[in-house]
C-alpha cells in the first residue's frame, strides 16, 4: 500500500478531483460504487486510497489533508484499518476470483463502529464474470456506510451491469509539460526526469519510483541493456541471455516502445523520447534493416509476446522466440 498520506503530497494533476470527491463525502454524498479510471501509472489508486484515509482521519475537516498521526491514519497506512479492505488478485496478472468477492460482501455487511466502511478494488478489471455479478446485489442495495471503489485501467472489461452501477471518475493524463515539472521535484537534473518518464512510459507514478526506488532504477537500466543489444542483433544466444536479466513484464512494454520508435523514427527522421535513450546510429540501422511493415509486425507481435508474460511458459523458449523474430529468422 502507497504510504503518501497528505493532499499536499498529491501530483497536481489529482487534487481537483481529491478536493470533490473529498467535500461530497464530508456531506455524505458519495454513492456505494465508485470507477476510478484512466491510464495506467496516473494515480488512481492514489486518489482512492487518499480520499478513504481522509474521510476515515481523527483529525481532518473539511478539505484538510488527512493528519498522518491519528489512529485512524496509521491503521490505514498499515493496512489494518477495520473498516477498509483491499481486493486484488492473488498474484499479480490473476483474476479476482468470486471467493474473494464473497470475503469482501461479508466485510461490507458487518456492523462497523464509524460511518464509512469501505473495499477498494485494484485492478477491479481483473474480477472476472462471477465476481463482478455477485457485487451486483451490494450495489444495488448496500448496507448503510458501504462503500465500493473499484479502480481499472481498463473499465470497458467490467460488465455493463457494474459500470452502470457506479459514477464514473476519470483521472485524466497530464500533458508532458505538467507531469515533468513535478517529477524534477524528485530528480536530480531535469535530464534525469526526463529519463525516467521516457523510461516509464509516460506513466508519471512510475516515473517517480523510478527516480526514488534505486531497484526501479536498475530494473530500467537492465531493460536499456537488453534492448540495446536487441538493436545490435549479435545472434539468438547473446540476445536472449541479456533479456533473461529483465523481468518480462517490464521488458516487454518496453520493446514494444523501442519498434514504435523506430517505426517514428523512419517516418519523421526524429527520435522520440523513448527512442532517445538509445544510441542514434543503432536505432537507425534497426529501423532500416526492418523497414515499416516489419516493425508493424513486430509490433504486433509484441502484443502476444505480453499476453503470454503472464503464463506458465517455458522462459527460454519464448526468450529465444523473441530474439529469432528480431533477427528475421521467424515469421
Amino acid at each position: 500500500m502507497d504510504t503518501q498520506d497528505t493532499s499536499e503530497r498529491l501530483p497536481p494533476w489529482l487534487q481537483a478531483p481529491w478536493q470533490a470527491l473529498v467535500q461530497r463525502g464530508r456531506a455524505r454524498r458519495l454513492p456505494t460504487g465508485l470507477l476510478v479510471h484512466g491510464a495506467g501509472g496516473v494515480g488512481k489508486g492514489l486518489l482512492a486510497r487518499s480520499l478513504v484515509q481522509t474521510l476515515l482521519c481523527q483529525q481532518a475537516k473539511g478539505a484538510d489533508p488527512p493528519c498522518g498521526v491519528c489512529n485512524a491514519c496509521r491503521g490505514f497506512l498499515g493496512g489494518v484499518h477495520p473498516e477498509v479492505m483491499s481486493l486484488e488478485p492473488e498474484e499479480a496478472g490473476k483474476e479476482i476470483l468470486i471467493a474473494a468477492a464473497r470475503d469482501a460482501i461479508e466485510f461490507l455487511g458487518l456492523s462497523g463502529s464509524g460511518e464509512l466502511r469501505c473495499v477498494l478494488i485494484q485492478p477491479a478489471d481483473a474480477l472476472n464474470t462471477n465476481a463482478a455479478n455477485a457485487l451486483l446485489k451490494t450495489l444495488e442495495e448496500p448496507p448503510a456506510g458501504a462503500m465500493l471503489i473499484l479502480i481499472a485501467d481498463q473499465p470497458a472489461r467490467l460488465p455493463a451491469t457494474i459500470r452502470s452501477r457506479c459514477e464514473m471518475v476519470e483521472i485524466p493524463t497530464p500533458d508532458a509539460g505538467e507531469a515533468g515539472a513535478w517529477l524534477r521535484r524528485f530528480a536530480s537534473a531535469p535530464e534525469a526526469a526526463d529519463e525516467a518518464y521516457a523510461a516509464a512510459l509516460g506513466r508519471p507514478l512510475l516515473a517517480r519510483e523510478i527516480l526514488v526506488d534505486p531497484q526501479r532504477m536498475e530494473q530500467w537500466q537492465q531493460d536499456r541493456e537488453a534492448l540495446t543489444t536487441l538493436l545490435r542483433a549479435p545472434g539468438v544466444t547473446p540476445m536472449a541471455s541479456v533479456m533473461q536479466r529483465s523481468l518480462p513484464e517490464s521488458l516487454i512494454p518496453r520493446l514494444q516502445a523501442l519498434l514504435l520508435a523506430a517505426q517514428r523514427l523512419l517516418v519523421t527522421e526524429q527520435a522520440d523520447a523513448f527512442g532517445r535513450q538509445f544510441p542514434r546510429d543503432l536505432l537507425e540501422a534497426f529501423a532500416r534493416r526492418h523497414g515499416p511493415r516489419r516493425l508493424a509486425e513486430l509490433s504486433s507481435r509484441a502484443h502476444v509476446w505480453q499476453r503470454q508474460a503472464a503464463r506458465q511458459l517455458n522462459p527460454q523458449l519464448r526468450l529465444e522466440d523473441i530474439a529469432l523474430s528480431l533477427l528475421g529468422r521467424n515469421s
